[in-house]
């Protein structure tokens, strides 16, 4: 008859077989696994950075040891002196550093500065930013969105633009992006005055509803209207342009009220269910703040070239995303930013779409290549290592730099100042 198994001695036995298999593990000479394969990646310092003035855009250009160069776009086109001295104050915080170490050089020129923020720091600090991505993309061989966590999906929405001075033009050319398959359109009706110098929120009100109908009665129901505003209407009448608008479905009202204080945005949220939107002057994480834990937007706007850059951008969304607010990031640039603006659309969970000027028309970049391809309304990924772009430096640096252009130096009626 065979004796009961005593429990204690069981588990006593298999944690001495367990204790035995395990010293074995430990005292094998050599493992039988595959060797893993010698790193490829060269190991790189930054040898030089430069600010590249090329047109009227600002450029950045980061030189490595390994030979492999990153370009990012820094441009604003009503600052771009005060973005290539913000360059200059930054670039001796990355000669001799590894390139790799982008949340490093992004914190080390961003607070070994007294003075930060702004436009200025967010935009050098963005160019800087993209051209590290750039690097380290190119080292890889992967495209940068691959870095960020790869596709989150697959094709980006974009919208579109349209302008004209009068509501039948702007209807028509809407009719045209339409037909190229655009499915969202971004116009501002008030800019007819603007060579006047002139601007009357009643009036501009009247003018936005008056294009508003004409291109929702153009285009039908299945496209998105966005209103943009510009920051340029005082709370009240941008309450009014909201209650006038509300019924032609448009997507959200851009802007309605000036940036410099937040909580105005409060007073338009409490009047309106039209969805808002802002951002497009926020230039770092802690400008977002109280728009998103307040959650007076819909739709979160930063720009790439202005907020940062790939990094800051990625902290916006998860920031954005806690609160389930989307993005639809602000995008002006050419084939370099739009490209950095595509990366960061494709990885990041909590987007609607973005800007894409270049799908108004058959839209070719000159020093950088190429624009994103956009089919059926959206944009299709960027293959190629980096950001995916290439640069003609020699054509940069052929391409004299164009001094900024004066905004129009806009009053009311009484001669006081508007703002642009």
């Amino acid at each position: 008859m065979n004796q009961p198994t005593n429990r204690r001695h069981f588990l006593g036995a298999t944690g001495t077989l367990a204790a035995a298999g395990l010293s074995w593990a430990f005292a094998r000479p050599e493992s039988t696994a595959a060797p893993l394969p010698s790193r490829s990646i060269p190991k790189m310092k930054i040898t030089r950075a430069e600010p590249l003035m090329t047109g009227s855009d600002v450029f950045v250009r980061i030189e490595t040891d390994a030979g492999i160069v990153g370009y990012g776009d820094a441009t604003n086109n009503f600052l771009p002196y005060t973005v290539e001295g913000a360059l200059k104050d930054m670039i001796p915080y990355l000669i001799g550093e590894d390139p790799e170490r982008i949340a490093y050089l992004w914190e080390s020129c961003f607070r070994r500065r007294f003075q930060r923020g702004g436009p200025s720091t967010g935009c050098a600090l963005a160019g800087i930013d993209q051209a590290l991505w750039d690097i380290k993309g190119k080292a890889y061989g992967v495209p940068v969105y691959q870095l960020l966590g790869g596709l989150a999906r697959t094709k980006v929405r974009v919208y579109g633009h349209v302008s004209g001075n009068t509501a039948a033009e702007a209807a028509r050319q809407a009719v045209q992006r339409k037909e190229r398959g655009l499915t969202a359109i971004r116009f501002r009706a008030f800019h007819s005055y603007d060579a006047q110098n002139f601007h009357e929120h009643k009036l501009a009100v009247r003018q936005q509803v008056e294009y508003l109908e004409a291109i929702r009665k153009a285009v039908g129901d299945e496209v998105d209207l966005i209103l943009e505003c510009h920051g340029r209407y005082d709370p009240e009448w941008a309450i009014e342009l909201a209650r006038l608008a509300a019924p032609y479905r448009p997507l959200y009202i851009e802007d309605p009220v000036r940036h410099e204080n937040p909580e105005a945005l409060k007073r338009v949220r409490e009047h309106t269910d039209v969805p808002l939107a802002i951002g497009e002057r926020y230039h770092n994480k802690w400008d977002c703040r109280e728009a998103v834990i307040q959650q007076w937007v819909d739709y979160l706007r930063p720009d790439v070239c202005h907020c940062g850059g790939i990094t800051e951008m990625m902290r916006i969304a998860a920031l954005a995303d806690v609160f389930y607010i989307t993005l639809i990031p602000h995008n002006n640039a050419g084939p370099l930013g739009s490209a950095a603006t595509l990366h960061v659309a494709l990885a990041i969970p909590n987007l609607t779409m973005i800007e894409a000027p270049w799908a108004n028309g058959d839209a070719q970049g000159d020093v950088v290549n190429p624009f994103p391809r956009v089919e059926k309304g959206y944009a299709l990924p960027l293959e190629g290592p980096g950001l995916g772009v290439t640069v003609d430096e020699e054509r940069a640096k052929a391409k004299p730099f164009r001094p900024p252009t004066l905004q129009p130096r806009l009053n009311a009626t009484d001669g006081s100042v508007r703002d642009f």
